[in-house]
């Protein structure tokens, strides 16, 4: 589901477009713009403090989690069933066994 390099705010559109959930686009997209808002060089932001660090922090722990953690702990666990059984899944699916 990955992008090339290029414009963040355009990458997320494309993911969204892929399927992303609507929860991690809106995600990235707080990081992203309380990210844009934030480095802007030589300027002083009243609005940056600790809570806004956090809640960033928790973001980027909630898209990693659902993009990678659990997709991985879900594969793991598929790979646990019956050999014929997941043969049966993919035959089904019209996809190739993993």
């Amino acid at each position: 589901m990955g992008e090339p390099s290029g414009d963040l705010n355009l990458k997320i559109g494309n993911l969204v477009k892929k399927g992303l959930p609507v929860t991690i686009q809106q995600a990235l997209d707080i990081v992203r713009v309380t990210g844009n808002e934030a480095v802007h060089p030589g300027q002083l932001d009243l609005r940056d403090n600790p809570e806004t660090a956090t809640k960033l922090f928790d973001l980027v722990n909630i898209i990693t989690d659902a993009m990678i953690s659990q997709p991985k702990k879900v594969e793991e666990l598929f790979k646990q069933l019956p050999k014929e059984k997941i043969e049966g899944i993919t035959k089904r699916d019209g996809t190739q066994t993993p």
